[in-house]
């Protein structure tokens, strides 16, 4: 898989083509896939596709980083081009550590007071938000670039259902502004309903990855259910993975 063409979504050629010219300039996409249907794959598939062009941002909520890298570098990508922030970590050591510490306090009776005097590096820590966190980073961003949230699910456990909707609009706002591309996924719907409708209406495009059981192995299919304004772009793929990640097949029969 080269790295020469800019006009790539997740370098599957079938899928790229119709797509890039349909959508405008700066755009967010949404991927939707339950848990072992292949969507975190899909997700670095998409990442590695803006590898070389423009800088790359990976956010992963769920993953070790080390996991996330092993897998770049085990469908042949380079996980040197991609810069992976782990917010699931930065999350537990800045937020829930701190629970940590001021529960064990109250517990030996050791009063706030004296837990941040004798740990100054906590009073930093309390303050840290996970949405700013993400906006800083979008602000810090003056040119084209790629960027991927794997998973959005983090978010609904420890944000308010606004504060989702507020970064997904931030990052799309962002991508319009400077001709990013986003892709935001998440691995259950089983979420606020209103609030996950909202991310698909600002989407401009949407993509499902589901796994079916046919017989004694699972079929993929890869659903593009949304395309911008252009509703006859929408299409069902049968999805196979190969060495070098997803490729799709059309499932509509051959003619005669």
């Amino acid at each position: 898989m080269t790295l020469a063409d800019p006009q790539r979504i997740f370098g599957i050629p079938e899928i790229d083509q119709p797509l890039w010219t349909a959508l405008p300039p700066g755009w967010l996409a949404l991927l939707t896939g339950h848990s072992g249907s292949g969507a975190p794959l899909l997700a670095k598939q998409f990442a590695n596709a803006g590898a070389g062009d423009v800088p790359v941002l990976f956010y992963t909520t769920y993953e070790r980083t080390e996991e996330v890298t092993k897998a770049f570098s085990d469908f042949g990508w380079d996980p040197g081009a991609i810069k992976v922030v782990n917010l699931a970590d930065e999350y537990y050591e800045r937020v829930l550590v701190r629970g940590l510490e001021v529960a064990r306090a109250r517990e030996l009776g050791i009063s706030i007071a004296e837990l941040v005097r004798e740990q100054p590096r906590v009073r930093a820590s309390s303050s840290f938000s996970l949405t700013n966190r993400m906006l800083s980073d979008l602000a810090g961003i003056d040119s084209p670039f790629r960027l991927v949230v794997d998973s959005v699910d983090f978010f609904f456990e420890v944000l308010e259902p606004h504060d989702v909707t507020t970064v997904a609009r931030q990052i799309r706002h962002r991508c319009q502004t400077i001709g990013g591309q986003a892709l935001v996924a998440a691995h259950s719907i089983a979420h606020d309903r209103a609030v996950f409708g909202l991310l698909q209406d600002l989407a401009d495009v949407v993509f499902e990855l589901r796994a079916e059981p046919r017989g004694d192995h699972f079929e993929h299919t890869l659903l593009v259910e949304k395309v911008a304004n252009r509703p006859n772009l929408t299409r069902i793929w049968k999805a196979v993975v190969g060495e070098d990640g997803w490729h799709v097949e059309s499932r509509e029969p051959a003619p005669g």
